[in-house]
């Protein structure tokens, strides 16, 4: 075996090892011929047996090779939630290739996951249950997680490159090991995801532990865009938000590099940036022994690059989650606009819905769904004709019929849109009752979900409190006793009896808000 082959061996095994942590196989590049693995325990291993061991998978890779691995790499989607990310890195000794394969969310919901499972001759079920299990990234995140592979994949290479010129086989070992290991950690971190705030002071923490530093500090430039406070510190003694600042404009650095600061003694910076964009300054100090080495430079540098990733990645997020729920609330205005009676209508739910789950004592993740379900619980009812939605008398079996259909037509409008797929049992169900005389179904008891007989409780305590044209609202504790009347019929009793002991200061606040938009006089509000 020669020298050149070692490293490219040695190469292959650190980017294998970088990428588990996003999930993802790496194939080799040889001569511009991929070098495929067996896969000896296809379930164990299950992400390789069809990424590695699908003979479709490998035959587009061959397909797209020259895409790429076209200049520095690129991007292609082989099936509906497979993709392949090229890495091409010039070294010393010549051209290093190859490619990552990964799946994203859409391999279970757009048919791949059935040919690639017949294709490596795997059970689909069994797959089909740990790619849920395993939470597969979103497709919207493979631009992020494509600078994360390529910059790992230059990164290995250099790191191997580094070892080898070393004079001590041990030390250079440890080092890379020490990288490694905060890499990895940043990558579960960048993957997973989570609060942004969280996984900064996790990036500090892993550093500090990593290279020795007493205190590390991160001073974003922009931090709203990302949702994080501008300013994190782990450690004692380092300097103030202002003394960072001062310092990173001393250093006036693009990557990253050494001062000697008076008060505070050797110091490393880093840029942490994002694209073409500087996002902020990582600052390290406080090492105790040796000064900082290109080692310790090296680290500061690759988790600055992450956290560059990271930020940017919860940038796009945050846009992305503001821009979907502008279009629910968008759409709701669309029914407020149909009926002003009902004007709050949905946004009065949706916070009804968020409090209850909550007092329940659900996951964040279901509350959050409860929130936008009740949201858009009503969004079918931009299929009802206006003059039966904003009818003062009494409807006819015709038009009653109509309204009747506003669950199946919300649920029709959404259904479509993945992000929303969670909330559409609040949609469909929110009018089943819990003793199977609801509709559009007729379901009963724990059959109808959990999600609809939260918003079905919360749409009915607002339809009672509220003022519409046909008749005044009711007084707080008559609603109370209709509640209380209808608990085992129309609502899960366990849940009434929650509801009825909830906080409904922010509730009043915007009853009271809606009602003055409409003008009413205090015998037609809310008690």
């Amino acid at each position: 075996m020669t020298l050149a082959s070692t490293k490219i061996n040695s190469i292959e095994l650190v980017i294998a090892g970088d990428l588990a942590g996003v999930g993802a196989a790496w194939i080799p590049i040889d001569d511009g011929v991929a070098r495929w693995s067996a896969v000896d325990d296809p379930v164990g291993s299950w992400r390789q047996a069809l990424l590695v061991g699908a003979m479709p998978v490998r035959e587009a890779v061959r397909r797209h090779l020259a895409i790429l691995l076209a200049e520095d790499g690129g991007t292609c989607e082989l099936f509906p939630g497979v993709f392949a990310i090229g890495c091409v890195s010039e070294t010393r000794r010549g051209r290093c290739e190859g490619i990552a394969i990964l799946a994203t969310d859409e391999l279970i919901t757009e048919g791949s996951l059935s040919m690639l499972c017949n294709a490596s001759k795997v059970d689909e079920t069994v797959i089909r249950g740990f790619a849920l299990r395993d939470s597969l990234p979103p497709s919207a995140a493979i631009p992020a997680i494509t600078d994360l592979v390529q910059r790992l994949h230059t990164s290995a290479r250099r790191r191997i490159e580094e070892r080898e010129a070393a004079h001590s086989v041990d030390r250079r070992l440890s080092e890379s090991y020490e990288e490694l290991h905060l890499l990895n950690s940043l990558i579960d971190g960048l993957v997973v995801g989570g609060d942004p705030g969280d996984f900064l002071v996790s990036a500090t923490e892993e550093l500090a532990a990593t290279a020795g530093y007493s205190w590390i500090a991160i001073l974003l430039d922009d931090p709203a865009a990302a949702k994080v406070d501008d300013f994190v510190v782990h450690g004692r003694g380092a300097p103030t938000r202002a003394e960072v600042r001062l310092i990173a404009e001393s250093a006036n650095t693009s990557t990253a590099t050494v001062v000697m600061d008076p008060t505070f003694g050797e110091i490393g910076l880093a840029a942490v940036r994002g694209g073409d964009r500087n996002l902020g300054t990582l600052v390290a100090g406080g090492r105790a022994g040796e000064p900082i080495s290109s080692i310790e430079l090296t680290l500061l540098a690759s988790a600055a690059g992450h956290l560059g990733v990271f930020l940017r990645n919860a940038a796009l997020y945050s846009d992305l989650d503001a821009m979907f729920l502008g279009t629910l609330q968008s759409m709701v205005a669309a029914i407020d606009a149909k009926d002003p009676y009902t004007r709050g209508h949905s946004q009065r739910v949706a916070i009804l819905s968020r409090d209850l789950a909550a007092s329940i004592g659900l996951p964040e993740a279901f509350v959050k769904t409860a929130h936008l379900s009740g949201l858009v619980h009503d969004i079918g009812k931009i299929g009802v004709p206006e003059a039966v939605l904003c009818k003062a008398g009494r409807l006819t079996e015709e038009e009653f019929a109509a309204i009747r259909q506003h669950p199946q037509i919300g649920f029709r409008i959404l259904r479509d849109i993945p992000q929303i797929r969670d909330l559409l049992p609040g949609v469909l169900c929110h009018h089943e009752a819990w003793d199977g005389q609801g509709y559009p179904a007729g379901i009963a008891g724990e059959e109808i979900p959990l999600l609809a007989r939260i918003v079905a409780i919360c749409d009915s305590f607002d339809a009672m409190s509220s003022s519409r044209t046909y008749r005044s609202a009711m007084p707080r504790e008559k609603v109370f006793e209709e509640l209380d009347r209808c608990r085992g019929s129309q609502f899960d009793p366990s849940i009434v009896s929650v509801f009825l002991g909830m906080d409904f200061t922010e509730y009043d606040r915007l009853l009271t808000r809606d009602a003055d938009g409409l003008g009413l006089s205090d015998d037609r509000r809310a008690a």
